[in-house]
């Protein structure tokens, strides 16, 4: 065999695959993965022990992660709309992480919670799971932590337009404290189920509002 091919196969095997097609992903695997930019500390902390955490004086260079999964669909066994919404969604939520850390400065030392309302709970995760992660892009603190309302006020507020349910929603989520003082709620909002446009709106102290 070529020395040189012994050499690149050698190589290879401590090179972790590019989710990107190209030497060692095929297109159709790569169109199996679904993957998100994140930073060094969020990426140590989804998957620990795969990347060697910053070291107390920080890189000596700038460092990133790509965290990857498997689709739970192939590729065209989603709606159309949520095809159209994932294919686009690091950018949609990007904007709208942006929005809400331009926006609202006065958060700025609170911790952040998402919430996601779509009518599928697989994109509702992904929802989530992108948007935390554009809010840590924008240097914002983020939790995993859910918010949650008691059966009776659930009961209640489902029974609301939509206009009032949220503001509803989030005065009881103050109220029962599942969101404290030292939090805010970015609400990601999928408000007509015929659109794909994700709308947002933020939780604090009780008190909601939209963003867009």
């Amino acid at each position: 065999m070529n020395p040189f091919a012994l050499l690149a196969a050698a190589l290879l095997a401590y090179v972790r695959p590019d989710p990107a097609p190209g030497l060692l992903m095929s297109k159709e695997r790569s169109r199996q993965l679904e993957c998100a930019v994140v930073t060094t500390q969020a990426a140590v902390e989804r998957r620990p022990g795969q990347l060697a955490p910053e070291g107390s004086r920080g890189d000596m260079a700038d460092r990133g992660a790509v965290l990857c999964s498997e689709r739970l669909l192939r590729a065209g066994l989603r709606a159309p709309r949520d095809e159209a919404i994932l294919s686009t969604l690091e950018l949609r939520v990007s904007e709208l992480a942006a929005t809400a850390v331009s926006v609202r400065p006065d958060l700025s030392d609170r911790t952040w919670r998402v919430e996601p309302f779509h009518p599928s709970a697989q994109v509702s995760a992904k929802i989530a799971f992108a948007t935390k992660n554009a809010l840590m892009a924008h240097g914002a603190a983020v939790s995993d932590r859910l918010v949650t309302l008691a059966a009776g006020d659930v009961d209640v507020i489902t029974r609301m337009a939509p206009d009032l349910a949220y503001p509803a929603a989030c005065a009881r989520y103050a109220a029962n404290g599942s969101l404290g003082e030292g939090d805010a709620l970015l609400a990601v909002v999928l408000r007509d189920p015929l659109e794909t446009a994700l709308h947002a709106g933020v939780c604090a102290d009780g008190r909601w509002s939209w963003l867009r």
